[in-house]
């Protein structure tokens, strides 16, 4: 896997295209998923930019007559919490706990958890990962492992 960056003139619309390039067997291990996650990072990306500028940029694909920029509504954010919350985080989260689980069958040690987590107590890694242990796996985190999406979405 690699990322790169194009900026300027370079990119599409100006400003910065970032391309993610995964080998054959990566892709088929992610499957279906690829579009689905990489347009909930997009979208988590939009919001941070919207954050920032409290302006909804022009419409790049609509062509002529697009609409111009715009101030940030309600409606805006709903849809960068839409985004964040029910499409991006739950994902990530079943990585990080399927990641965990797999440190702790490898042998992986609290220290070694703790740094990853960015904690300083090896204590909070061991109850994290306890924790975790102590549950069933949740949808994502199957999800993670099996590529087999929940119920919701």
């Amino acid at each position: 896997m690699s990322i790169s960056f194009r900026e300027g003139n370079e990119a599409a619309l100006g400003g910065v295209d970032i391309t993610i390039s995964l080998t054959a067997e990566q892709a088929e291990a992610i499957g279906g998923e690829l579009g689905p996650l990489a347009d909930a990072m997009a979208g988590a990306l939009w919001a941070l930019a919207v954050l920032r500028t409290d302006t909804v940029p022009a419409d790049q694909d609509d062509g002529p007559g697009a609409r111009p920029d715009r101030p940030a509504t309600a409606d805006t954010w709903v849809n960068a919490i839409h985004d964040v919350e029910q499409r991006l985080l739950p994902r990530l989260e079943g990585i990080r706990d399927a990641a965990m689980r797999a440190h702790a069958a490898s042998g992986g040690s609290y220290g070694q958890l703790a740094r990853a987590l960015g904690v300083t107590a090896r204590s909070t890694a061991q109850y994290r990962r306890d924790t975790l242990q102590a549950r069933m796996p949740s949808e994502w985190e199957i999800w993670a492992l099996t590529g087999k999406r929940p119920t919701q979405d």
